[in-house]
């Protein structure tokens, strides 16, 4: 009984040993340590396997083809290479005998094919290692000379071993080849010469850089010529299309850069493939039109034809040549529509009809109006209502043609060759080519027209963005602008600081660069632009003080910092509950305005008034002129003389910005008025503050108007006189000498430097040194582009009931006669607006107007 379970267990362990099963592992160690790989244990399964090719199992392919994958998960491919060609012909040996192949496949799973990928593999991760460690090993092409040489020495020893030649007889050498031995090494070289082709693709394609583009496609393009077979080159065919595609994307992207018309045709002339081809052209012919229309000469209009005789814009050219010789105006027709005509014979120059329309703009205006009108050179404004009687702007070329298909609700024109345009209650910007900076998408858009920066609102968050249009910060800010800004309309120009902004972030102020990127972290309850240097905040338990652009604190901290123009700060502290107020006196104090200053000018404005421009040495600069022990502090801001009263129980002492007292008596009932005087009241009577004697004025008047920083009119008797701030009285004169005096009202006017004088109910004009530029005979008097030329509205009778408009100059002259009902200037220089027929027509500054008459 024993003797037959002996031959049963024994029969078992040999089917254990002939096939895969569950006991084969206590028995064969190859194929333990072959388990061991792949549960990837490859330090065990080494140990196993060194042991056994060092005795009876060198002979077995599995035991080198598993040491082959040792060494090349340790990275040594050299090694690795050699026991998996070893592997490979121990396998040849062994597949002698059919069952020891049929074995190998049962057991392990592995055929030839397994042999051949592992030979390959290795060869591959070695030339790949080796271009990353040395990417210039091999010199510039046929870097895989080496590798593929290797494969070809393996391939031949294959097909010449006596083992490989004896096994294979003539009927099953195709068997065999099909199971991919010789074929494939075959492909594996051609893997690899692919390998080779993608990483100089991908190296060419990462440069960026055209002269390297140029050279990938020169070098590869040859190699495809000289390639016939299809397999084998359509990669490089595909590579060449992505490089040469980028060459030609990159190079336009650089002559887009230089925006210039050869640079556009040098383009077309270099890469006449390209698909860019089309917009170089149009951009070039482009630039050459503009070029042409700026210059306005028959030369110049000539020269572009010659170069582009079937361009796009022709047909404009062929009116701005016509144009040299005639001046297309706006002419107001019976039908109460506006059509262009030639202003010298009044013939029509275009038939569309408008209903408003401006003058042509020339190329060049010294002023321009903020209506846009004068935005676009060589084109004019003109406007249609729509089918819901809503207006619609747009601007058309000499033609008459649209600039393009952009219409607008409403144009506001904030620079030279800039306007902030509105839709549908949405706001953009577009420039002095009609072309849009930024769309109408924003309800808030605000402009530095001296940073070039703007800023804009989309209804939830603020972002900045540039002069292009193109946003430099995300639009995720609470706000942009200073916590108490006084901006209420939905687009305006605003002065952005130099260097750092204020901005809010999860309810924190904080300040970035004009590039976007963070400067000072959000700390802050509240916080103000920067002026000379520091800017005010508001901490978060509620104390003010002072930074600087490091985000250090430079002041002292106050329960109240209200911050002045003239270089000063009104400071509280809180005692026992009650406010105290005092002054404080900020860098540079009043020797310069409180400016938005760059570093740059800052140092230099320290260098000229002694000041080291450092944190330490700003910190010194402020200094409590006025403690903060006052129960009140009145502060002027006057040209010639910034002051400060304190409240006494007597009155009120006044202090100069040195911290000096001034005054040589308190003063009772002092008060500022319009921001630029201390006056005070008494009986009914008012003074003011001399500040030359430092007394309370000798004159005093019923009523006061300051009309300039140096400049009162004072009210007695129902009369009002004019008197400079020292109490002398102002000499009005006119050129004949004749003085006046005692007017029913003197008010300053809209122009700084001059002001208006009314006698018996009309109005005439003087200048700031008491010179009559017009005499007292106007209901109003408006200035014009012309400092000489007046509109003006006189009365036609005696009763002044009844009056009409006309142009005056200095000289009394009228350029235009009063007889219009009305006259207005502020719409196109050159050109005045007067109503006519239900409508308004255009006059020109000889008097003509530009209208059908009325029957």
């Amino acid at each position: 009984m024993i003797f037959k379970r002996l031959i049963i267990l024994f029969a078992f362990i040999q089917g254990s040993l002939a096939s895969a099963n569950p006991f084969l592992p206590f028995f064969n160690k190859l194929y333990k340590a072959h388990q061991l790989i792949e549960n990837k244990d490859f330090v065990n399964s080494k140990k196993i396997i060194l042991k056994q090719v060092q005795s009876k199992d060198s002979n077995q392919c599995i035991a080198w083809y598993d040491l082959s994958r040792i060494y090349e998960n340790d990275k040594k491919f050299d090694s690795a290479l050699i026991f998996s060609e070893k592997a490979l012909l121990k396998l040849f040996i062994q597949h002698q005998k059919a069952s020891e192949a049929i074995k190998l496949s049962k057991r392990y799973s592995l055929n030839l094919n397994h042999f051949n990928d592992l030979i390959t593999s290795q060869v591959e991760k070695l030339y790949i290692l080796n271009r990353k460690s040395e990417p210039n090993l091999l010199g510039k092409k046929n870097r895989n000379v080496f590798y593929t040489e290797h494969f070809m020495t393996l391939k031949n020893r294959i097909e010449k071993h006596s083992l490989y030649k004896n096994y294979l007889d003539t009927s099953t050498r195709e068997q065999v080849k099909n199971l991919g031995c010789v074929i494939q090494l075959e492909w594996s070289i051609e893997h690899l010469q692919y390998c080779e082709d993608t990483i100089e693709f991908k190296k060419a394609l990462a440069s960026k850089n055209i002269n390297i583009y140029k050279e990938y496609i020169d070098l590869y393009w040859k190699n495809i010529e000289k390639n016939h077979h299809l397999k084998e080159v359509i990669h490089l065919k595909n590579f060449y299309k992505v490089i040469e595609d980028t060459l030609f994307k990159t190079a336009f992207e650089l002559v887009l850069i230089e925006n210039n018309e050869q640079s556009y045709i040098k383009f077309i002339e270099e890469y006449p493939n390209a698909p860019q081809k089309d917009s170089a052209f149009n951009l070039a012919e482009n630039i050459a039109y503009l070029d042409a229309k700026s210059a306005n000469s028959n030369s110049k209009y000539e020269t572009y034809i010659k170069k582009y005789p079937r361009a796009r814009h022709r047909s404009q050219i062929d009116y701005l040549m016509r144009y040299l010789n005639v001046v297309p105006v706006p002419y107001l027709t019976k039908d109460l529509k506006y059509v262009y005509v030639d202003s010298a014979s009044s013939e029509t120059w275009t038939d569309s009809l408008y209903d408003f329309a401006y003058p042509y703009a020339s190329n060049y205006h010294k002023k321009w109006y903020s209506n846009g009108s004068m935005l676009v050179p060589g084109c004019a404004l003109v406007m249609k209502f729509d089918d819901f009687g809503a207006s619609d702007f747009f601007y058309i070329e000499k033609d008459g043609t649209p600039v393009n298909q952009k219409t607008y609700d409403e144009i506001v024109q904030f620079s030279a060759n800039m306007a902030f345009v509105q839709k549908a209650d949405r706001h953009g910007i577009i420039n002095s080519l009609g072309q849009e900076i930024l769309p109408c998408k924003f309800q808030r858009i605000y402009f530095d027209t001296t940073l070039k920066l703007g800023i804009l609102y989309n209804g939830k968050s603020w972002g900045m963005f540039n002069l292009t249009g193109k946003l430099i910060t995300p639009i995720q800010y609470s706000n942009i602008l200073s916590p108490f800004s006084s901006i209420t309309v939905n687009v305006d120009i605003i002065e952005l600081p130099k260097v750092l902004i204020a901005v809010i972030n999860d309810n924190l102020w904080g300040y970035i660069t004009t590039t976007g990127e963070k400067a000072i972290e959000f700390n802050y309850k509240q916080a103000f632009p920067f002026k000379n240097g520091v800017a005010l905040v508001e901490t978060t338990n509620g104390k003010w003080m002072y930074i600087d652009f490091e985000g250090k604190q430079v002041s002292k901290e106050y329960d109240l910092i209200q911050d002045l123009d003239n270089g000063f700060s009104k400071i509280v502290k809180i005692v026992e509950g009650k406010r105290k107020y005092g002054i404080l006196s900020k860098p540079f104090g009043s020797k310069i305005p409180q400016m938005n200053l760059t570093h740059n000018q800052l140092h230099d404005f320290g260098r000229n008034f002694k000041i080291k421009y450092q944190s330490d040495s700003i910190y010194k600069e402020f200094k409590e002129i006025i403690q903060p022990i006052h129960d009140d502090i009145l502060i002027t801001n006057n040209l010639h003389f910034n002051a400060f009263a304190i409240k006494t129980t007597k009155g009120y002492i006044i202090y100069d910005t040195a911290g000096v007292i001034v005054s040589k008596n308190a003063i009772p009932n002092l008060s500022v008025f319009a921001q630029k005087l201390f006056v005070t009241k008494e009986k009914k009577q008012v003074k003011w503050y001399n500040y030359v004697n430092h007394l309370m004025s000798n004159l005093s008047f019923e009523e006061i108007n300051v009309i300039s920083d140096h400049l009162v009119a004072g009210l007695t008797k129902g009369v009002w006189n004019i008197y400079q701030i020292n109490e002398k009285p102002l000499a009005v004169i006119n050129d004949k000498g004749l003085v006046y005096k005692d007017f029913e009202a003197i008010v300053p006017a809209e122009k700084e430097g001059y002001f208006m004088i009314q006698k018996k109910g009309v109005w005439g004009l003087c200048n700031e040194n008491g010179k009559v530029i017009l005499d007292c005979k106007y209901h109003d008097i408006y200035f014009t582009d012309n400092i000489n030329n007046f509109i003006v509205r006189i009365p036609e009778t005696a009763s002044n009931e009844e009056s009409s408009w006309g142009v005056i100059n200095t000289a009394g002259k009228f350029i235009v006669d009063p007889v219009f009902e009305g006259i207005s200037f502020e719409d196109f220089s050159g050109y005045w607006l007067v109503p006519y027929n239900e409508k308004n027509a255009w006059l020109d500054q000889k008097g003509n107007l530009f209208a059908e008459p009325i029957e």
